[in-house]
């Protein structure tokens, strides 16, 4: 079994960000900019060419909005499903926060029911996704995302190990970090892996214990330089 880390196309807060090198003026579950969506067009033709060797026969996805997004033209492009996977939100879930330093991060329920079927109607929706949103958590401390990466290798695992399939999970910059150190079995680390927007990262014999290699890390070689961002 292969697996293919996804990193969503950029997103409303990711603008944010690039324009003013901060949080301020960021929503809870943001959408995808112009810019985004043409980053996921890209991708999901690379992916469908071939250009990152076999493409996904599987796909999941973040229930972030902007994850969503990014998973239906390469769900169009494949003719797949996008399962929604609840444990592949990004760190921190989603937040009901103003982007000022000084004022408490609060938890967002993210989109309900109704709203991700919306995005596609492609999506196959967990039980935790309600009508009201599909996060009843808190804000989650990146002390705890390590054991979310390892039940999401777990439960890929038990639903693909053993098979020829090539796994997509669509999801986030700052939890890919959690899932290559789950994959690869490294329990921590000093630095940081860049993971751009619309970014894929290869992971062969997932389910061979030991054997498990990294083929390649954050290629954007569907990109075009001006649309390659953070």
């Amino acid at each position: 079994m292969d697996l293919l880390l996804i990193r969503h196309a950029q997103s409303e807060n990711n603008l944010v960000w690039a324009q003013t090198g901060a949080a301020v003026g960021r929503v809870p579950d943001p959408l995808l900019t112009p810019l985004g969506q043409r980053q996921a067009a890209a991708v999901a033709q690379a992916l469908a060419q071939g250009r990152y060797a076999a493409p996904p026969t599987v796909l999941y996805a973040s229930l972030m909005s902007r994850a969503v997004l990014t998973a239906v033209p390469i769900a169009d492009a494949l003719d797949l499903d996008v399962q929604g996977h609840p444990d592949l939100f990004e760190v921190g879930g989603p937040l009901d926060w103003s982007g000022h330093a000084d004022v408490p991060r609060r938890p967002h329920r993210g989109a309900g029911r109704a709203a991700l079927r919306e995005l596609t109607p492609r999506l196959v929706l967990p039980d935790d996704a309600q009508p009201d949103g599909w996060w009843d958590g808190p804000v989650e401390a990146d002390a705890d995302a390590p054991e979310r990466a390892r039940r999401v290798v777990d439960s890929v695992l038990e639903r693909h190990g053993g098979t020829d399939e090539v796994v997509g999970l669509v999801t986030h910059g700052h939890f890919s970090q959690f899932l290559i150190r789950a994959l690869l079995g490294i329990p921590s680390m000093t630095g940081w892996v860049d993971i751009l927007n619309t970014s894929v990262s290869r992971f062969s014999n997932v389910d061979v214990p030991g054997r498990t290699s990294a083929t390649w890390i954050n290629r954007v070689a569907h990109l075009t330089p001006d649309a390659v961002t953070d």
